[in-house]
């Protein structure tokens, strides 16, 4: 798996060496991961700890949009926490100001598992790797690469290559959207009880 480092490596020589603003490169290389992402729905996974009585619990700090927010006892179903508004007295969850709230408040000590959409870990460190697929990191340099032959402060005139490289950006961001879509929907289909 390539790290941003190597990345970044590949669009210099794809743009022959003529820009090197590493800078600007990974923002632009952040940039199509968080469009990838948009599209396709990154998964992320928390385990809350649940104590007696206390019914507000931090979400993580790359958190998008909630998922699901599950309890599974052991050899019993999965009951399913339903997401609701906050003024609700039902049984759920519901999210304010940066915490999960249980309703109504826990009366036992148990493990949740939340699944949840996330933003993308931004690539800051040489050593940081995508968190998208393996397969689809090329499209990183595809992008850059593109957006960089098309800066006009290169005065490139024929822009054929950037729109070979921006035209492999879109048909492979095309096929990660359709592919995590796919993954997330074969995912959900287990079988949950809600109590």
């Amino acid at each position: 798996m390539p790290s941003l480092v190597e990345i970044r490596a590949r669009i210099f020589r794809s743009t022959s060496g003529m820009y090197t603003d590493s800078y600007h490169m990974d923002d632009l290389m952040n940039d199509a991961q968080n469009q990838l992402v948009e599209g396709a729905r990154l998964r992320g996974v928390q385990t809350i700890s649940v104590l007696n009585g206390t019914d507000t619990y931090a979400l993580p700090s790359n958190f998008k949009s909630p998922g699901e927010l599950l309890y599974q006892p052991p050899n019993y179903c999965i009951t399913t926490y339903p997401l609701l508004d906050l003024t609700s007295n039902q049984f759920g969850y519901s999210i304010e100001n940066g915490n999960i709230i249980l309703k109504p408040s826990p009366q036992e000590d148990r493990l949740l598992t939340h699944y949840y959409y996330k933003y993308a870990t931004t690539l800051v460190n040489d050593a940081d790797v995508p968190e998208i697929d393996p397969q689809y990191h090329d499209l990183l340099h595809f992008y850059a690469a593109g957006m960089i032959l098309l800066l006009p402060t290169l005065n490139i005139q024929d822009k054929t290559l950037s729109d070979r490289y921006l035209k492999r950006w879109e048909e492979g961001k095309t096929n990660f959207i359709m592919d995590m879509q796919r993954k997330n929907k074969s995912s959900t289909g287990r079988t949950v009880v809600h109590w």
